[in-house]
């Protein structure tokens, strides 16, 4: 085991031909980094389109990047693109990719939502309606529309990509910020802002279809609510950013209830991703700046098991969103600690 193990290592090394760009964790596992071609840019978040190009936003350079995973090299700038927003201090957040490839994110400097077309490099822009929103994470729905959340406003919003046109839902205060939309059903978690001590604890849904709300207590009270992901079955996971946990709500069949996996003390948890061929559950930790997995055949509600952290080369990197390509490995950003002005511009990816 360890001869293979040695091997996958200078196999990996030998390849790509720069011992210092690769830093392998006490576990074995491989991570590489890649520094955006803009310093200090913190990218936020990031999405692959159909072409396995991986999509980027730069909330501090006021830019949309490209990185082109074939052509890059770690340590190295190769194989990255940048598009400058027409608008300074946009602030980009949060991005997804439509199945027609066009790159929708939102500006949460500029409220507004904005796309990207890949094969021209036109970029156009929607104003939302409640001002100082302060759009944050984004999807494409079912039906081809573009649904975002404001954070500040306590509405989600939904663009209609033919014409334009916003129309916004209230929902309860809680300040939503991850989404995630399972037919007719949009999620969000609701956790506050933590950094002014205001604390929510709260999973809510909108159905896209009625307008109607319902909203779901997460103990306990300052439990901070945050990234949220779908898994294959539907089965709604999320973190708790101040509870350091990962939960999972059963909703499909009977009375919906709570699972939790605690990850040990102050972990903070970000955002999250399910590898549905492994069995496991990535995540980013801004403590202690690392990769978090959550192994589902060891894992046991209510205790730690099954949960290994994977530390990363920078003590400063505070990783933040997370995505899987389609060979598992594991791809996440580096903002650094962007409101405390404390800037990071790598992309990360963890072999495993």
């Amino acid at each position: 085991m360890l001869n293979k193990l040695m091997a996958k290592r200078c196999v990996l090394l030998l390849a790509m031909g720069c011992f210092l760009s690769v830093w392998t964790t006490s576990f074995g596992e491989v991570i590489l980094e890649y520094p955006t071609p803009t310093p200090d840019s913190s990218p936020a978040d990031l999405a692959f389109d159909s072409q396995g190009n991986l999509w980027f936003t730069e909330l501090n350079a006021n830019r949309i990047g490209k990185l082109v995973p074939s052509q890059g090299k770690p340590l190295t700038q190769q194989g990255f693109t940048e598009y400058e927003l027409p608008h300074p201090n946009s602030k980009p957040h949060y991005l997804t990719v439509a199945r027609n490839g066009l790159v929708w994110f939102t500006e949460m400097g500029g409220n507004r939502i904005g796309s990207l077309d890949p094969k021209t490099g036109i970029i156009k822009e929607y104003e939302i309606p409640s001002p100082h929103s302060e759009p944050h994470q984004i999807a494409e729905g079912t039906d081809g529309s573009i649904w975002f959340l404001e954070f500040q406003t306590n509405k989600v919003g939904r663009l209609n990509p033919k014409t334009g046109a916003i129309t916004e839902y209230p929902v309860g205060p809680g300040n939503p910020h991850a989404l995630a939309v399972d037919g007719d059903k949009l999620w969000y978690t609701q956790g506050g802002m933590f950094w002014v001590n205001l604390f929510f604890n709260k999973l809510g849904y909108l159905n896209t279809k009625t307008g109607e709300v319902q909203e779901i207590a997460v103990p306990p009270e300052k439990s901070v609510p945050h990234g949220l992901t779908l898994s294959a079955n539907g089965t709604v996971w999320f973190t708790q950013m101040f509870a350091s946990k990962l939960t999972k709500l059963e909703h499909r069949n009977g009375k919906p209830h709570l699972v939790e996996y605690f990850l040990g003390k102050r972990r903070s948890p970000h955002d999250l991703q399910i590898d549905e061929k492994r069995g496991y559950v990535w995540f980013t930790a801004a403590r202690p700046d690392a990769i978090g997995r959550l192994d589902l055949s060891q894992a046991e509600p209510g205790t730690s098991k099954g949960v290994k952290f994977y530390k990363l080369p920078d003590p400063h990197s505070h990783p933040t969103q997370i995505i899987l390509d389609k060979d598992g490995n594991v791809w996440f950003t580096e903002m650094g600690m962007y409101f405390r002005g404390r800037y990071n511009n790598k992309i990360g990816k963890l072999i495993p």
